[in-house]
């Protein structure tokens, strides 16, 4: 896909086929809250004002399916969303920072759409 090709391009948004794996693994509801439907695609480690060289930014590792409620309540508890993973800082590989899903516990979101709970 275009947005997964250059390295010095910079990558603004997930790929069709990306959000096809997010949206499956999702099964359609916020992966946050677990309860509404998604509505949103978040990344996880911010992209930046005009996109990102980095590779992981694009993966569904780096992404959570949300629902708007959730995506904004992420966005506005910044503190709480590093400690449970639904924000990860600028450096660090979103596959290798745990994220709590769903209030079930701590799993690793991997790059081909796969989850592992710890």
């Amino acid at each position: 896909p275009a947005d997964q090709t250059a390295d010095s391009a910079r990558l603004t948004g997930f790929s069709s086929a990306t959000r096809r794996l997010i949206l499956d693994r999702s099964g359609g509801v916020c992966e946050r809250c677990g309860v509404r439907p998604v509505e949103a695609l978040h990344h996880r480690r911010p992209r930046g004002m005009s996109g990102s060289r980095r590779a992981d930014t694009n993966t569904p590792a780096n992404c959570l399916a949300s629902c708007n409620e959730c995506h904004l309540y992420i966005e506005s508890n910044r503190t709480e969303a590093l400690e449970m993973g639904w924000l990860v800082r600028q450096g660090h590989d979103p596959e290798h920072v745990p994220v709590m899903y769903r209030g079930m516990g701590l799993v690793q979101l991997h790059p081909d759409g796969a989850i592992t709970y710890y």
